[in-house]
């Protein structure tokens, strides 16, 4: 049953680690002042407000959740059935999705300030009032290239060409292990066991370019299948899918690569406890100690910008 707690609960995650290292006001925001922001009532107007902002979908974080839920969808129902979807096909799907998101943001805007989670809200719409014509091109033209790479990736025919040799690894999107005494959740976009070669795959699909941060994303998720399977490291292969590009990337890891991980962890920890008034009720400093990023860049593509005072 879901309780409601005066404050949220304390976990790590990677999304948690850049967000506090790019501005604490924006991980105040996100991750303390949202909190209990969808409820309707009994819930100050102010969280519900922050809560609404958290909600704002970009164009790329849209177009990246649309492009990576039809992927999971496919493999699914290839799985199940044996067929293949067509580049056709699923532009076809991502379009009307990406139609219904703008639809929602342009003439569903009450709806979606009574329930935000229900809705979606484009944050250009938000702050800007409409969609770039350049903008809306640019992903029009994205969809054929990122759908024909991923049926044609080298991952996809794999699985399409095994039958029965690959053991798909667990489907809950929110995977989570303990380190430490704390809860760490772990977004892995799809891992599976190849019988054959005695491997455990893990494939991160990319609708974007590639970063720095790639690296170290898919060093945790090692780290986790390490810990969840048990296995060693030389039994771990690793990828990134570049859907853009159609380029594929594979990584190798060591021990010193698990030991950095756990490193950043138990700094990243002890960075976010300086924003514990109470380590275990997990209640918040004040607002005013999330101090605002001093780097500006950072507040042009904020959800929360409204609520800061620019400079």
């Amino acid at each position: 049953m879901f309780e409601i707690t005066p404050y949220p609960s304390f976990s790590w995650s990677l999304s948690r680690h850049k967000t506090l290292t790019s501005c604490a006001r924006k991980y105040g925001y996100e991750y303390y002042f949202s909190h209990n922001g969808w409820l309707s009532y009994n819930v100050e107007p102010y969280h519900q407000h922050v809560y609404r902002l958290k909600k704002l979908q970009s164009m790329p974080i849209l177009f990246g959740q649309i492009v990576h839920h039809l992927i999971e969808q496919s493999i699914n129902d290839y799985l199940q059935t044996r067929e293949i979807p067509t580049v056709a096909e699923l532009v076809n799907r991502a379009r009307g999705q990406l139609n219904a998101a703008f639809i929602d943001s342009t003439r569903h805007v009450d709806l979606w300030r009574h329930k935000p989670n229900k809705f979606h809200m484009m944050q250009e719409i938000y702050y800007e009032g409409k969609l770039n014509p350049e903008l809306v091109q640019d992903y029009k033209e994205r969809m054929t290239a990122v759908f024909d790479n991923f049926l044609n990736s080298a991952t996809f025919q794999q699985i399409t060409a095994q039958k029965g040799s690959l053991r798909i690894g667990e489907p809950e999107q929110f995977r989570s292990m303990k380190i430490e005494g704390v809860q760490v959740f772990v977004v892995m976009d799809f891992h599976y066991y190849d019988e054959i070669a005695d491997k455990w795959i893990i494939i991160d699909w990319k609708t974007g370019g590639e970063s720095d941060d790639d690296r170290q994303q898919l060093a945790l998720y090692a780290y986790y299948i390490q810990q969840k399977y048990r296995v060693s490291l030389d039994q771990i292969d690793v990828y990134n899918e570049y859907l853009l590009t159609g380029k594929r990337k594979k990584y190798a890891f060591t021990a010193f690569d698990m030991d950095n991980i756990l490193h950043t962890f138990q700094r990243s920890v002890l960075e976010m406890k300086k924003y514990q008034a109470d380590i275990f009720s997990n209640e918040p400093v004040d607002f005013e100690e999330f101090e605002q990023t001093t780097e500006k860049w950072h507040c042009k593509g904020c959800n929360f910008k409204e609520l800061c005072v620019q400079n």
